[in-house]
């Protein structure tokens, strides 16, 4: 299954560039700032230190990304042959078996957002670099997926990639009580995924853009784009067999941006009704 393009199907609806770019310079000197979501619970990890004072070396379809890890939240980051250029950064882990590595990069017209998501066992990762801005919109996300190898004496194994096995398959998702919502996530088809979620003011039911990448058996990467809402992208990394998922949401929310962590348990649902 390869990325394929999708018809753009945005309201009317933007803002200045301008606008975006003061949002981020607000937030430039105060990492936390960023580090906010409604979705943010009791269900996110702590940060790991399992990789301070290692530098892992991303490699795949032809580029090469660098991260030294200095702390817990700071690392050096490079691309190619760039220079190191510290970094604020966050790093969770799912049962130590995959690593969650997120920071936003310098580079972007509007900020940029590198995830890595790598097997600790295997050596091999995907790394989503995301940008806040289209041809068509100011403030919606586009991203790339890249599949490739971490540097070092690893187990190897095949690549992670795009699939499609998690069409058909429904999770209702509690990210803690702060939300009062349980949104349930309904993978629809290779390209487009479904949600609903039940408010004061009634039923709400979207349809988003979304890419799934397998990374081994029942281990699985869930992405989509908020279309026709606030252009926000979710990566979120899914564990089938303990129903938990941990992942980052990016984009701009409200006056300011955000690339936080968020977390979930899961309850298996229909994936045929709105509840």
């Amino acid at each position: 299954m390869e990325f394929k393009k999708r018809m753009y199907r945005k309201w009317d609806l933007d803002v200045p560039r301008e606008e975006i770019r003061a949002m981020a310079e607000r937030c430039a000197g105060d990492p936390s700032a960023y580090n906010k979501s409604t979705l943010s619970g009791p269900y996110i990890p702590a940060d790991s230190a399992d990789w301070n004072g290692q530098t892992l070396v991303f490699r795949g379809e032809g580029r090469v990304f660098r991260f030294e890890i200095l702390s817990e939240n700071e690392l050096l980051f490079s691309e190619g042959d760039g220079e190191p250029i510290s970094c604020w950064c966050q790093i969770k882990t799912m049962e130590g078996v995959f690593y969650f590595l997120n920071h936003l990069a310098p580079g972007g017209d509007c900020t940029r957002q590198i995830s890595l998501i790598f097997d600790r066992e295997t050596g091999c990762a995907t790394l989503c670099d995301a940008h806040i801005g289209t041809e068509f919109c100011s403030f919606d996300v586009e991203r790339e997926f890249l599949f490739g190898r971490l540097d070092g004496d690893f187990a190897g194994g095949p690549l992670h990639g795009f699939t499609n096995d998690l069409i058909g398959k429904a999770i209702a998702w509690d990210y803690g009580p702060q939300t009062r919502v349980t949104p349930k996530h309904m993978y629809t088809s290779n390209l487009y995924y479904s949600y609903s979620v039940s408010t004061a003011n009634g039923a709400w039911m979207a349809s988003n853009p979304a890419n799934y990448v397998k990374l081994r058996d029942n281990y699985y990467l869930v992405s989509f784009l908020e279309e026709r809402q606030t252009g926000i992208q979710a990566l979120l990394l899914v564990n089938l067999d303990t129903l938990h998922d941990i992942g980052t949401f990016y984009g701009v929310s409200g006056d300011h941006i955000v690339s936080a962590f968020v977390a979930a348990i899961g309850t298996p649902g229909e994936p045929y009704t709105i509840f």
